[in-house]
Parts: C-alpha cells; structure tokens; sequence
C-alpha cells in the first residue's frame, strides 16, 4: 500500500492520499457489514475499491467476531511482480 501511495503520488499530488482514503472506505464498508463482499474463493470474499482498481480480500471468523484481511492489490498487475523492480 506505500509502495501504490507512492507510486500514485509521483503521478498527481495528492492522488496517494485519495487512494489511502478510498481504501480507508472499503474497509469501513466491510467492518459495518462483513458480509457486503461477494464470496470469491471458500471463504474469501472480495470487496472492490469505487474509485481506485484494488480489490480487498478478506475472511470473517464468526466465532470470534473478527474480521481477516488476507490481501489487499491491484487488479490489472500480476500480484507475484517484485515490487522492487518498479
């Protein structure tokens, strides 16, 4: 997620921050409502950013009431890129 603000940032001034915060949004989207995203893998489910292209994937352990976000990434990029090489 630095390394996106970053690389956002060096694109417009401020667009880092609009990408933290839409972010910041999908996240409080699924905290109000953990099962908002659609169940992609098992028990993954996967809510999309509105106005950025990530996706934000997620499990619910409904015993302890708690929510895991497992990965958070850009959809058109191939998630194995070493992000070094950027």
């Amino acid at each position: 997620i630095k390394a996106a603000k970053k690389w956002y940032d060096k694109q417009q001034s401020g667009l880092g921050n609009r990408l933290i915060a839409n972010l910041e949004l999908s996240l409080s989207d699924i905290k109000q409502n953990p099962f908002f995203g659609s169940i992609k893998y098992e028990e993954i489910r996967t809510v999309c950013c509105s106005k950025f292209p990530y996706a934000i994937h997620y499990s619910i352990d409904e015993i302890k009431g708690i929510v895991i976000v497992t990965s958070i990434f850009h959809l058109h990029r191939n998630p194995f890129w070493d992000s070094k090489e950027e």
